[in-house]
């Protein structure tokens, strides 16, 4: 248990040791003790997007678009043609939504989570037995029914289910560019803070077996801290500090965690996209046994990157060796990233 942001906050795990935190990076890719349930017994798919804040779009379309590679597929807008959300495209199923709406001093950046359904009115019925409270089904200005579940701690869970003449149906098998750097949203990090009521919630209300969904392998994280500033310039938790100590942890906290084949090619190729130096793109073998590295958006929400495969003989904490290839750093102090 860890008191942070003026509230008692509390890791929820549900019993489930490979959900242990690695220096801020979380495993839940590999080895789940149950399987998720299934289609029939809960239509879900996976995650569909997740929407973050953003206070400039243009530098968030630098990042999401000219770094990570995800192409601008299409965007909603307000009456007077102002732009309320730019869609980036990672498959034909998965989006990462930006709004310019962050407010100075905010500290969620995450707006909502949305989860794909198969069958939509069965699965409200479903919550709505379950006590859950969902929403009613309306269209949503993206043109696909939806409706929305709120969390003990606030989230906003949105399910929808992809409908003809949508706008995400108008762009299947376009804008599926070759310069992103992954095709699948693999998780989504979201902040919870008691335990007690999040346990049942997540698992037995929502379905959500080990925090696990649907047919693509994908899951939450449920964090309640993050070390994951050390990819930034170091920067400790002190009176004159505070305030951006928490906006960065937050948006360490809320993040995805997106997929890729290899992570050192994947961090040879960011690091030349964004001009990084090699701390920012420092590849670690996490607790769950898998390479990640951390990068951040303009307005300091993370991005988890995760290479499939599980290093099976690197200790936890090694480190990728910058540069050139060369063998890896392995800690000399177990638990503590060795370099630099």
């Amino acid at each position: 248990m860890t008191r942070r942001f003026g509230v008692l906050v509390f890791a929820l795990t549900l019993g489930v040791t490979d959900l242990a935190f690695a220096q801020g990076g979380r495993g839940g890719g590999q080895g789940a003790v149950q399987t998720p349930p299934s289609l029939d017994e809960l239509p879900v798919m996976g995650i569909a997007n997740v929407t973050f804040k953003v206070t400039d779009l243009d530098k968030a379309r630098a990042y999401y678009k000219g770094i990570l590679g995800f192409a601008e597929a299409f965007d909603l807008k307000d009456r007077s043609g102002a732009v309320t959300s730019a869609y980036f495209k990672v498959n034909d199923d998965q989006y990462i939504e930006v709004m310019p709406t962050l407010k100075p001093g905010e500290l969620n950046r995450e707006e909502r989570v949305v989860f794909q359904s198969t069958d939509l009115e069965k699965l409200h019925a479903l919550y709505e037995s379950r006590g859950l409270n969902p929403s009613k089904i309306q269209k949503g200005p993206d043109g696909n029914p939806v409706f929305r579940v709120v969390t003990p701690e606030g989230n906003s869970f949105d399910f929808l289910q992809y409908a003809e003449g949508s706008e995400q149906a108008k762009v299947r098998g376009k804008f599926l560019s070759s310069d992103r750097i992954s095709t699948h949203l693999w998780h989504v990090g979201v902040m919870t803070k008691d335990a007690a009521t999040s346990g049942s919630f997540y698992r037995e209300k929502l379905g959500f077996t080990n925090l696990r969904f649907g047919t693509r392998g994908e899951y939450l994280e449920t964090p309640n801290r993050d070390l994951n500033t050390e990819t930034k310039p170091p920067l400790a938790d002190t009176p004159a500090t505070h305030d951006r100590y928490e906006r960065e942890q937050w948006g360490a906290v809320n993040h995805i965690g997106i997929e890729v084949a290899d992570m050192r090619a994947t961090r040879d190729l960011l690091q030349r996209r964004g001009g990084f130096d090699d701390l920012r793109v420092r590849a670690h073998v996490g607790n769950n046994r898998h390479w990640l590295m951390f990068l951040f958006d303009p307005a300091g929400t993370r991005t988890e990157i995760v290479e499939t495969a599980i290093q099976q003989e690197l200790p936890a904490m090694t480190v990728m060796a910058p540069g050139a290839s060369a063998p890896p750093i392995v800690p000399k102090t177990p638990g503590v990233l060795p370099w630099p």
